[in-house]
């Protein structure tokens, strides 16, 4: 059974192992693919900020590009002329003018009306390059940009803070194989070529989106761990019941081994008793024969009360123990099942007794109340040494009445103080059982306090003594 256990043990961590694996790399696959489509739509969201921010400022920029180009053309016609002085200045700029010295793509309506409507072919988050060399990348443009964009990136609840700046990257032929790949580690944009020539782009780098990409995947979250901790917890579930179920057949293997010698102690001694009535002559001595019967009569006693505490705990643990209540006077019940003791005990007992309160009128089964009272009794004297100390108090509480009984015996260990009510449960001591019993008293004095509507609780120290406590209400319910 033992390996079989284990063997289930390991079957169980690793089908959990592998599902909540799953359930990981399905969770990275999609946070990274949220990071994609994050980055992706933020690339998209750059270009309509730099497309709008051209058409709100096209006749500016073209002015300022135009005032750039004149400056060029008169700088290098400056130059031409001091190269060649024969030539006259406006003769030069008309040279240059024809070569296409400092002149951007062409600005008239046609090629103006021609841009336009490729841009409307390509969609709203094309850029053309006419579009990024035109524009004139300043300071002042970038942060103007980078407003825009997160105003843009807000209007769509997906901000996160971010830097967009102009960097000096390597051309595409000078890039590394993981250029990209190490970017998107990165959480950076692809960028976009602003001066290909000096190698100049504009990109947006994010400081740490980590927690706007697991908002993103929030419902994903909250269902995976769900269903691992429902899962750990059912797998947790089934090995303890599987480990309950283990010591409850180890309990009742020893029940049946302990209930087998208890039984054929009582009818070998009978037996011994009729076979020398039988053999030895002692149907002729009177004195003998009914020394003979009484041993045979007590045994049998003991025999027929072994069985019926048997059969009781398994009423008890099936339909339950039929009540007959009475109302009586616990007090006196106590006193006679304290008298018994003391009477029938092979032990020196000392018993200090003690009753706070008046009314101790419950309603109750008296006859289950009484074997409850003798079996705490009972293994207060099985469990104690010699002389066998007993305190037993009752008290008056209105409602209810608490017996407090407490012992000087060997105690019972914190680790199997939740089990000592348990059918079948023996505190275990290895292979030597000095006290006889099956482990059934407890748990019928547990079932009979509970249907009764009670309590019953269990204080013990090993090696000092145990306390139990029992609380009744009067009225019964």
């Amino acid at each position: 059974m033992l390996k079989k256990y284990k063997i289930l043990l390991v079957a169980i961590i690793l089908t959990a192992s592998g599902i909540i694996a799953v359930l990981s790399f399905w969770l990275h696959g999609s946070y990274f693919g949220h990071k994609q489509f994050y980055l992706g739509m933020t690339e998209r969201a750059l270009f309509d900020v730099v497309q709008d921010f051209y058409n709100e400022n096209e006749e500016a920029i073209q002015r300022d590009n135009q005032n750039q180009r004149s400056a060029r053309i008169e700088r290098l016609s400056l130059a031409f002329k001091d190269r060649y002085p024969q030539i006259n200045t406006d003769t030069a700029k008309k040279i240059i003018e024809q070569m296409n010295f400092g002149r951007r793509p062409s600005t008239d309506s046609t090629n103006a009306a021609d841009t336009a409507n490729f841009r409307r072919k390509m969609g709203e988050h094309f850029i053309s390059s006419y579009v990024v060399r035109s524009i004139n990348w300043t300071d002042v443009v970038v942060d103007s940009l980078e407003l825009r964009l997160t105003a843009a990136l807000k209007a769509r609840n997906v901000y996160s803070p971010f830097a967009l700046k102009i960097s000096n990257l390597p051309n595409e032929d000078e890039r590394e194989r993981d250029f990209y790949k190490q970017r998107f580690r990165e959480s950076k944009t692809r960028p976009i070529a602003v001066d290909p020539a000096k190698n100049l782009y504009l990109e947006v780098d994010f400081d740490n989106p980590t927690l706007l990409l697991l908002r993103f995947i929030a419902w994903q979250i909250i269902f995976s761990v769900i269903l691992a901790i429902a899962l750990i917890c059912t797998f947790i579930s089934l090995l303890a019941t599987i480990r309950k179920q283990n010591e409850l057949a180890t309990m009742r293997k020893a029940f049946v081994n302990n209930m087998t010698h208890e039984l054929k102690t009582p009818v070998s001694t009978v037996m011994a008793a009729i076979e020398s009535i039988q053999r030895y002559g002692a149907m002729d001595d009177k004195e003998r024969m009914s020394r003979y019967l009484s041993i045979s009569r007590q045994e049998l006693e003991h025999l027929s009360n072994m069985i019926e505490r048997v059969l009781q705990v398994d009423v008890a643990e099936t339909n339950g123990v039929l009540l007959d209540k009475k109302t009586f006077n616990l007090q006196s019940l106590v006193q006679e099942c304290l008298d018994n003791t003391q009477l029938f005990a092979k032990k020196s007992v000392e018993i200090d007794y003690s009753s706070i309160g008046s009314d101790f009128q419950v309603l109750a089964d008296p006859a289950h109340i009484k074997n409850v009272i003798s079996n705490l009794l009972d293994n207060a004297l099985k469990y104690a040494g010699d002389p066998v100390k007993i305190k037993v108090t009752l008290q008056d509480h209105g409602q209810d009445v608490t017996l407090t009984l407490t012992d000087n015996g060997i105690g019972i260990p914190k680790a199997y103080q939740k089990g000592v009510f348990d059918l079948f449960f023996r505190v275990p001591s290895g292979n030597i059982h000095n006290v006889k019993g099956f482990g059934l008293g407890l748990a019928y004095v547990k079932q009979i306090i509970v249907q009764h509507q009670g309590t019953i609780e269990l204080k013990s120290e090993e090696g000092v003594g145990s306390t139990f406590v029992i609380t009744l209400p009067k009225e019964g319910k």
